[in-house]
């Protein structure tokens, strides 16, 4: 690959081009993310990857688009080669975006962001209040839980350290070192200096440390890892109704489920919730292409031709 990249910038016309082009290679590569690995887990965690559904434990290796569920009673810890680190609570449910971007459904989790090389991009995390954005050597913990507004999710981060910003809708509120942010579907972010005692109580007892990096040994198999099944309709029906903005890829990737009678009628009884797929299960009759329309409307009608016309058929 080096000699092909190296030919290539050979024959291009202008030496100023051909470092122009290097220094934009090179650049990409030193921002390339080297993905989440599983650092820790008390128990298996499950992933749906693509269509089907995993069980993947220490030292396995994640990717885009991974959803992730923590057991009940496991914590799991997540890590990269950059110093990022992310710890689920017990059934807690995350989305592995590109570009450093996690989407938090409910549960606990806690971000670390501690560079260990240069450069180092920070986390993003989404939830249904909006997203989180970390600083510089920056932690916190971020809770999702149900909320009293028709079972909108309420969003809850305590700044360990650092300080973070939560981008919800058009507003940016702040949240120093020390201090908490409490956000509901019916109300904006509120800032307090400390976390609520309830905040407290219910917080997994393992977020009280400071995460630590992990050694990592990859884990090995003889061939790769088999499925244990295909996706079910409830294993993803929370991600499917809800607020994230993760939301609208959905229908795409889990549309080749729709071959399961099970899934389609599930997805079919909840169109109501789900209207972003009626255009699945139900598609428009197709509609003439450019080209028919065009004969359509210069077909020539015999019938109102004159008796006497050249056009007229024998």
């Amino acid at each position: 690959m080096r000699y092909r990249l190296e030919y290539f910038l050979f024959l291009l016309p202008s030496r100023g081009l051909r470092q122009l082009l290097a220094f934009g290679l090179l650049f990409a590569v030193s921002q390339a993310h080297a993905g989440w690995t599983i650092a820790n887990a008390e128990a298996p965690a499950t992933v749906i990857r693509a269509t089907n559904v995993y069980q993947l434990g220490a030292g396995e290796a994640l990717r885009d688009d991974d959803l992730i569920e923590s057991a009940p009673r496991s914590v799991v810890q997540l890590q990269d080669d950059a110093g990022n680190l992310l710890a689920l609570g017990a059934q807690t449910r995350v989305l592995l975006q590109a570009g450093l971007r996690v989407s938090l459904l409910d549960g606990w989790l806690k971000v670390a962001h501690a560079c260990v090389t240069q450069p180092c991009a920070a986390p993003v995390i989404d939830t249904e209040r909006g997203a989180l954005e970390f600083g510089a050597n920056a932690a916190a913990v971020i809770a999702a839980l149900p909320g009293a507004d028709d079972g909108k999710s309420t969003i809850a981060v305590f700044s360990e350290s650092g300080t973070q910003t939560l981008a919800a809708s058009a507003r940016r509120s702040t949240i120093t070192p020390g201090s908490f942010a409490y956000a509901t579907a019916s109300a904006p972010p509120q800032i307090a200096q400390r976390p609520s005692s309830a905040f407290l109580a219910d917080m997994p007892v393992a977020f009280r440390d400071a995460l630590q990096r992990l050694p990592v040994t990859p884990a090995t198999h003889d061939s790769a890892i088999k499925p244990q099944r295909a996706v079910a309709y409830d294993d993803v029906s929370a991600w499917l109704v809800s607020d994230l903005p993760a939301r609208k890829r959905f229908p795409a990737r889990f549309r080749p489920r729709l071959s399961d009678p099970a899934f389609r009628r599930a997805i079919d009884q909840n169109l109501k919730a789900l209207p972003e797929w009626r255009v699945l299960l139900y598609p428009p009759a197709p509609r003439p292409d450019a080209r028919q329309r065009a004969l359509q409307a210069f077909r020539v009608n015999t019938s109102a031709l004159p008796a006497n016309s050249l056009y007229q058929h024998p």
